[in-house]
């Protein structure tokens, strides 16, 4: 039991932190001091691990409506609402369990979100 406590706060801090930020707030102020500026790129690091983590290839319902995530503009719009983040930290996305082989995202993962999205989620 005591573990499930410590993964709900987990939880809810990384919830937390990812509304918190946006696109007017910097690193500093989203209080993520594991991140480093632009050390995350949409190209290099998050469109693959959103291929790796989404991909089930058979549809909206399926993982993550694959329709529209792979399309960094619908991403970004996701994150600007706020839905984006959310569903990285309380680990709904990717959808687990689920028939497709797709593993839940670590926590080096989450972070690597994380500090993208606070950093501005910028297209590099």
């Amino acid at each position: 039991m005591k573990n499930g406590y410590r993964l709900l706060l987990m939880a809810f801090i990384a919830t937390s932190a990812l509304l918190s930020c946006n696109k007017d707030k910097t690193l500093s102020e989203c209080n993520l001091d594991y991140c480093t500026p632009g050390a995350v790129s949409y190209e290099n690091d998050i469109k693959p691990l959103i291929q790796q983590s989404c991909a089930t290839n058979q549809g909206p319902g399926t993982g993550c409506h694959d329709a529209w995530i792979f399309n960094y503009d619908n991403v970004k719009a996701k994150i600007d609402q706020g839905t984006f983040g959310a569903v990285i930290s309380d680990g709904s996305m990717p959808k687990i369990p689920n028939n497709f082989g797709i593993a839940p995202l670590t926590q080096a993962e989450i972070e690597m979100f994380e500090c993208w999205i606070c950093d501005g989620a910028l297209e590099n």
